[in-house]
């Protein structure tokens, strides 16, 4: 365990782990696959090793484990050899495996692990934590799903090895606050929510304005350790950033650490039909280059207690190592 380092003022974060396994690695996703990269907790996790493994050589602080997309319907719709679903009992043992693999990623050095708990609609075929539609499910029912989850890691010995609760590509307000609830229930590890902003209004996919969500992340006890975005386009990023300072100020609300980490994709967008990147990827400037400069602005307006950073779908291990360095040589010129 490491935990002090999260003390430290800013901390970096892995990068895309399933674009990473599909564009480096020839890993192929699809509907046959509902649990993304945690399939190959079942199938082959060598190709999850490694991808993790050369996240921690390009210097992060944390690793998210491989189970964004688990749950135990997942696991139930997954065929095995036997062409038969995978029941609850060895579906946790698939989930809480992935503690170990990114815990071991570090080889030994101090580092930090997050659980990865994606939002309820990237458990969905095709996924819906883009566009919130998540049919005509209440917020109890969301509650039961997050809890019954984590609750795999809670029952069992890996929960020892978990630094951070991370939940993560929320886009609703209802989930936001099924989070909250799930972590009032239980205090023992730090936690962070993020949520995903695709479209250009600066509201989350359900509509509700950046304001309301940052009252919904802070609001009662229990606060969480940092609050933010993930997958979400990097010129975007600034601007929410500046919307959730905007928004505590407004509410009178102290902010605590901000968690960052928007996609490497440029312009391109996943069509979660066609299950594929499609449009533009070309950007202005180095990713690298502009997410140290959302990191500078952030530090030098003083809001937040401290930054988590990194990168969503499309960024590499080349990306995090490249921001690494920025990040150090900015350390550099503060002594």
């Amino acid at each position: 365990m490491a935990d002090h380092l999260l003390d430290r003022d800013v901390l970096l974060l892995d990068g895309g782990l399933g674009t990473t396994l599909e564009d480096e690695h020839g890993v192929q996703f699809s509907t046959k696959t509902p649990l993304w990269s945690s399939h190959l907790l079942v199938e082959n996790p060598s190709p999850l090793q490694s991808v993790q493994r050369d996240f921690a050589r390009a210097g992060v602080d944390i690793i998210l484990t491989a189970t964004y997309q688990a749950s135990y319907h997942g696991f139930r719709n997954t065929k095995t050899s036997s062409d038969t679903g995978i029941e609850p009992e060895e579906a946790k043992k698939y989930m809480c495996s992935a503690v170990r693999i990114a815990r071991d990623a570090f080889n030994g050095r101090p580092g930090l692990v997050a659980l990865s708990l994606g939002a309820y609609g990237a458990t969905m075929v095709p996924s819906t934590e883009y566009s919130g539609d998540y049919g005509a499910i209440k917020e109890d029912n969301l509650f039961k799903f997050h809890m019954e989850r984590i609750s795999a890691f809670t029952q069992d010995e890996a929960w020892r090895d978990i630094d951070l609760v991370a939940f993560e590509t929320l886009p609703r307000l209802d989930e936001v606050r099924t989070a909250r609830k799930v972590m009032r229930a239980i205090t023992d590890k730090e936690y962070w929510i993020s949520c995903v902003f695709p479209s250009d209004n600066d509201r989350l996919p359900d509509g509700t304005e950046i304001k309301d969500v940052v009252a919904a992340m802070l609001e009662g006890e229990r606060r969480p350790f940092a609050i933010g975005l993930n997958c979400t386009k990097i010129y975007k990023v600034a601007g929410l950033v500046r919307g959730f300072e905007d928004a505590a100020r407004s509410l009178s609300m102290e902010l605590p650490r901000l968690v960052l980490y928007p996609d490497g994709a440029g312009r391109k967008v996943y069509d979660t039909q066609l299950q594929r990147w499609v449009g533009d990827d070309i950007d202005s400037r180095p990713w690298d280059e502009q997410m140290l400069e959302i990191v500078s602005e952030a530090r030098q307006r003083g809001a937040w207690k401290g930054i988590i950073v990194g990168g969503c779908c499309k960024t590499t291990p080349g990306h995090i190592a490249n921001l690494r360095r920025r990040l150090d040589e900015m350390e550099q010129q503060k002594l």
